[in-house]
Parts: C-alpha cells; sequence; structure tokens
C-alpha cells in the first residue's frame, strides 16, 4: 500500500473546515450580540402570526405580531419586550421579481434603524436573511428552516438580530 503524503492529507482536512462548522449546530456569540432562537406558530383565526424569541439559554428575549397582509403586500409587525412593553415595529414589503423581501425596521418614534433582506428559499426550503443598518452594513444573518409537522418554523440568528435594533444605546462618559 502506498503511503500518502502528510501535506496532502493536511491540505485536505483545511478544505473540509468550513463544511465542518457548518454542520455545527451549538449557537454563537457574534460580534453584535448573542444568537438567537425563533419559534413561529400558526397564524390564529384574525390571520395574526406570533413569533417568540429566545437566548442560547432557553430565556425569553422578546415577541413579535405580524398582522395580515394588506392591499399593498405590505406586512406590519409589532416587536414587544419580554415585559410585553412595544419596542419598536417593522414593514414588510412585496417580494421583488428576484424572489427577495426587504423589511425597513422602526423604533417607538418611527425612526428607521435598520433593514433585512430575505433571500428566495433554496432547494432545502431554507431561507437566509441579511440584517443591515440604516447605512447598508450587513451587521448579521438567519436562517429559517422549513416548518415542521406542526407548521412551526425555526430561526438561527448569528451575529446581529433583529431586537438588537431595539435596544438603548448606552452613552459613553
Amino acid at each position: 500500500m502506498k503511503k500518502i503524503p502528510f501535506y496532502i492529507i493536511t491540505a485536505a482536512l483545511v478544505t473540509m473546515a468550513p463544511i465542518a462548522r457548518a454542520e455545527h449546530k451549538t449557537p454563537t456569540v457574534g460580534l453584535y450580540g448573542q444568537s438567537l432562537k425563533a419559534k413561529t406558530e400558526k397564524p390564529d383565526i384574525f390571520g395574526r402570526t406570533k413569533t417568540t424569541y429566545q437566548s442560547r439559554h432557553g430565556l425569553k428575549v422578546g415577541t413579535s405580531t405580524a398582522e395580515k397582509t394588506n392591499i399593498f403586500g405590505r406586512t406590519k409587525t409589532t416587536h414587544q419586550s419580554r415585559y410585553g412593553l412595544k419596542v419598536g415595529t417593522s414593514t414588510t414589503e412585496k417580494t421583488d421579481i428576484f424572489g427577495r423581501t426587504k423589511t425597513t425596521f422602526k423604533d417607538k418614534s418611527y425612526k428607521t434603524l435598520g433593514t433585512t433582506v430575505t433571500q428566495k428559499p433554496d432547494i432545502f426550503v431554507r431561507k437566509k436573511t441579511e440584517i443591515k443598518d440604516d447605512f447598508g452594513r450587513v451587521l448579521g444573518t438567519a436562517v429559517t428552516e422549513k416548518p415542521d409537522i406542526f407548521g412551526n418554523r425555526k430561526t438561527t440568528h448569528k451575529g446581529h438580530n433583529p431586537f438588537n435594533f431595539f435596544q438603548k444605546k448606552e452613552k459613553k462618559d
């Protein structure tokens, strides 16, 4: 049997490292905050969809309630803290011809905080979302899985998450 040189094995392991990291399912701490898990329930009889956000330790971070889509194709979502206080709103626009959906986040005083752009689903029915600040810089990503047998979807946020838009800024002395 012929021996395989060490540098070929090392090169193969280095090229496979991103694949191994992609399969790693534990939450990570990003630059702008901790990872979140979101659980979306099926719409109620009024067409409202409720999403519950949890930290990586299972603590409730907040909720959001999406209203039924209006005649212009826009969906308004109200975000609440874990105590039930309104922290802001977001408006999701109609999907464009490339399958992308844009969402604009605003605080309680309706000042624009940032946007997200959701791509068309891939072959595994996963949707990737890029979270951007009001200057257009990418702050984080989110991946939404396909619905389970009960109609619930799981979303994993990495880096910045939508609730970071609504956190109060600390003043430096």
